[in-house]
């Protein structure tokens, strides 16, 4: 019998809710500036100028979402090749990082073994073309859902990458606690995602398996994530012609463009055109 481990949140200080009224009071006259855009797909016109179509935005999160084995992590590994750049537009054309000079890469996996974990951080060399200095890829497999989930909270809030932290990916988030079905757990990892991107003002990409017979992502921290995500990608796979699909199923912003890909001779994800399916 495992013993259920809880998530302890961090204890929060006392504060003085009048600083709260004047901090946080949101002045409609007062102009806010557009989220800068992390990663994007794509391009959209808006009167006279184009503007880069967000699958991301600097302080915010975005999620994967499908069934097993359906190219997730494929997926996963293209968009950091596409927020790095170099010969990545051979693969996908309109993947396009931003401001990202210098920025680290935090490339968390928590279920691959280390070898798999490995593969799948050298696709984006390949994909790349060179190797990038500031990818820093992590497999937690070994350890528990706890430590998981803290050593994130290090890697963002005390280590050496602290304020200079461009994307992180996390393969895949219900492994940061025991119960994808515990409300408060849920919530609380959720509200974690939401605080990290903030502190750090960077993109976090995070992936979720599809609950089965639905196109739902697993549990309640599922349903927590969906609520608060920027985007929601959907990933299918068709399982005949080996192509999978992603579509911007739920997005705060104007949406890409459905594409698909499939793997190539050298084993890399690669776009492919319509009629994929």
């Amino acid at each position: 019998m495992f013993e259920k481990v809880e998530i302890k949140a961090p204890e929060e200080e006392m504060v003085d809710f009048r600083e709260f009224r004047h901090k946080y009071y949101l002045d409609p006259n007062k102009p806010i500036k557009r989220q800068p855009v992390a990663l994007s797909i794509g391009e959209t016109n808006y009167g006279q100028e184009r503007f880069p179509i967000p699958f991301g935005s600097y302080g915010d999160f975005s999620c994967l979402v499908g069934a097993s084995k359906s190219m997730k992590t494929f997926l996963k590994t293209a968009l950091i090749a596409g927020y790095i750049g170099g010969r990545t537009n051979n693969y996908f054309d309109e993947f396009l990082g931003h401001e990202t000079n210098e920025k680290f890469i935090l490339d968390i996996d928590t279920e691959q073994s280390p070898y798999h974990a490995q593969r799948a951080s050298k696709r984006v060399i390949e994909m790349v073309g060179n190797e990038y200095p500031y990818h820093m890829p992590f497999a937690l497999r070994e350890v528990s859902p706890r430590q998981r989930f803290e050593f994130i909270e290090w890697l963002v809030m005390e280590s050496e990458f602290r304020g200079n932290i461009g994307l992180i990916t996390i393969d895949g988030a219900a492994d940061l606690m025991e119960d994808v079905n515990d409300l408060k757990e849920s919530n609380r990892v959720a509200q974690a995602f939401m605080r990290w991107t903030t502190v750090a003002n960077c993109h976090l990409i995070t992936v979720l398996h599809r609950n089965f017979g639905s196109n739902k992502p697993t549990g309640h921290l599922g349903s927590a994530i969906l609520k608060k995500a920027e985007t929601v990608a959907f990933v299918e796979r068709d399982k005949e012609s080996g192509t999978t699909r992603v579509t911007p199923e739920y997005t705060r912003n104007y949406p890409f463009k459905e594409f698909a890909f499939r793997l190539n001779d050298r084993f890399l994800p690669e776009k492919v055109e319509a009629g994929y399916f």
